[in-house]
């Protein structure tokens, strides 16, 4: 809508070196890897059974936005209205419609503040700022309307309640999503792989990969490792500094191969596969491994 872009010009007559800077900064708030990282130090070092819970809704909402923007396949403003508005930094080049980088914030926010009542007094406002702080991010860089930008939010919070209610239904059996969602998740990426546009393709695959892998290895985990995410301070550290070593090592090969022609199917299913059966239970065979976790002493036998 013309007023939408008449607002994002105000809202860039305002640029200068440092807010440029400060905004490019600030948008990686809604990056995914800053959403999975803050997960995965919930799976790994705090509680294992919200983690799962967390990392699931937060995939399932971006498969939703995912599937939204390709229906809508809105262009991106600096595109539409050049004269008008700029891309600060490297456009994005998918439909805008919603903002997967607003959305991936408020949905992680909201699942900080749900799954964790006791820290609400330090959740909500921590997450209402750096939210309202993607959101400007996003319109200041060009890459988004204000529209895109509230509907990502939107998102977001439904897909925490919807989703988030579904995990509190299932109990303690929430493993058992691997036998419905893991054979979806697959008939999903051969139908996309075969008929989708490349645009929405990449990121369909990647969602299809990642979850294929969670499911699968986080039923494994429960059923047969069954290692303990309890841990001193130093071992969490020690953990996460793992963890994250053994995520980049498996993705940067793929990423440089994602440079050349090789098929989507290498670059974004079969990549994120990968990262999934490392985050959900490589690393925590190689936690248990190391013995980094408490030792519960009530499972030590006793000496007469």
């Amino acid at each position: 809508m013309e007023w939408e872009a008449d607002f994002l010009h105000a809202l860039q007559t305002t640029r200068n070196s440092f807010l440029d800077v400060l905004w490019s900064v600030l948008t990686l708030f809604g990056e995914e890897v800053v959403v999975i990282a803050v997960i995965m130090l919930v799976y790994w070092c705090i509680d294992k059974r919200k983690g799962f819970k967390m990392m699931n809704v937060y995939f399932l909402s971006c498969a939703v936005v995912a599937g939204v923007k390709a229906l809508a396949g809105r262009t991106r403003p600096f595109d539409r209205y050049p004269g008008k508005v700029e891309s600060v930094g490297d456009g994005n080049t998918d439909p805008c419609f919603p903002s997967g980088h607003t959305n991936s914030a408020t949905t992680l926010a909201a699942l900080c503040v749900r799954e964790f009542p006791k820290s609400r007094k330090f959740t909500i406002p921590i997450g209402i700022v750096i939210v309202l702080f993607v959101m400007f991010s996003r319109m200041y860089l060009g890459q988004h309307y204000p529209t895109d930008v509230l509907a990502g939010a939107a998102f977001g919070i439904v897909s925490v309640l919807l989703f988030g209610w579904l995990y509190d239904f299932l109990g303690n059996k929430e493993e058992y999503l691997a036998f419905v969602l893991t054979p979806l998740s697959i008939v999903a990426a051969v139908f996309i792989g075969i008929y989708a546009d490349p645009d929405f393709k990449d990121t369909a695959l990647t969602l299809t990969g990642v979850m294929t892998g969670i499911y699968i290895c986080y039923f494994i985990e429960k059923h047969a490792v069954k290692w303990n995410e309890k841990a001193s301070l130093l071992q969490n550290v020690l953990k996460f500094l793992i963890g994250s070593a053994g995520a980049m090592v498996l993705y940067l090969p793929f990423e440089l191969s994602a440079m050349t022609d090789a098929s989507l199917w290498i670059t974004s299913f079969a990549r994120y596969f990968v990262l999934g059966v490392w985050l959900i239970l490589g690393a925590p065979i190689v936690f248990k491994a190391l013995g980094l976790q408490k030792t519960d002493a009530g499972t030590k036998k006793k000496i007469a």
